[in-house]
């Protein structure tokens, strides 16, 4: 019997906001969460409402400021401070399992913190990821910690993640 695995990678680009020229780099494999398990449960199990699909369907990366060590069992950051839609649609390459997408925080963005994690999640109820209350049926596919970046008006950070499912 043939195993099949969900992986995840990260890149953090930090670039000058005038030049655009990268001032850091950070890479890492980070850990997949349960609410990507459910997602994929989901979609096998062919889901009685159209509702599920877009509701499970990847769409934000959020950037937080907790340091408590990810675990498989995570459904939130744990003090998430930005939250932003990837564009849309998503890379995919389906003959290599892989989908990729990617958020810019911008200049203007999310400054006055020092951000350490990172999530990938689901659209939940609402396109908007700061919709206020947190849309329902929000899913975390994905968290890991990084090292501290801290945001001023004269950086951007662009996230980019790979999801790949190898066997």
């Amino acid at each position: 019997m043939e195993a099949i695995k969900l992986e995840g990678y990260f890149t953090i680009r930090v670039r000058d906001a005038k030049t655009g020229k990268e001032l850091k780099k950070l890479e890492g494999k980070n850990l997949v969460c349960v609410g990507a398990k459910a997602a994929l449960a989901r979609l096998m199990g062919q889901a009685a409402t159209p509702a599920d699909y877009q509701e499970t369907k990847l769409w934000a990366i959020y950037a937080g400021i907790g340091t408590t060590s990810p675990s498989t069992a995570d459904t939130a950051l744990v003090n998430a401070q930005f939250r932003k839609a990837c564009p849309q649609p998503l890379t995919i390459t389906p003959s290599l399992g892989i989908v990729e997408m990617s958020m810019l925080m911008e200049s203007g963005d999310g400054n006055g913190k020092t951000y350490t994690e990172i999530g990938l999640f689901s659209r939940g109820n609402n396109d908007d990821p700061n919709y206020s209350p947190l849309p329902t049926g929000v899913l975390m596919y994905s968290r890991q910690l990084h090292g501290a970046i801290e945001k001023t008006s004269s950086i951007t950070i662009e996230y980019t993640w790979r999801l790949q499912i190898t066997t």
